[in-house]
């Protein structure tokens, strides 16, 4: 008798098992793909906010650079103006002690 409460005790384990494996399994395959499509949508997002920034930074570099590029002339043509007036002081100039 209690070898067949023990098998009966078993058969149900057995069958709550598999029950709960057949049907427990796909709801955690969908919950798991709609957490996959939503955190993508979000990576997708933040991808593009990442883009139109890095664009941003471009744009500010290049124009930085044209800023240089004009403060270098106007420098080069003040030092040109006065060593054409007076060659030593040029000398005396930080950066140009040649």
């Amino acid at each position: 008798m209690i070898a067949f409460e023990v098998a009966l005790v078993f058969t149900f384990a057995l069958v709550g098992i598999v029950t709960i494996a057949a049907v427990g399994r796909p709801l955690a395959e969908a919950y798991a793909e709609k957490l996959k499509t939503r955190y993508k949508a979000i990576g997708s997002e933040e991808a593009s906010s990442l883009k139109l920034r890095v664009e941003s930074l471009e744009n500010e570099l290049r124009e930085l650079k044209s800023q240089l590029r004009n403060v270098q002339d106007s420098t080069d043509f003040v030092v040109k103006l006065i060593e054409k007036n007076d060659p030593e002081s040029v000398k005396k100039l930080p950066g140009r002690e040649s």
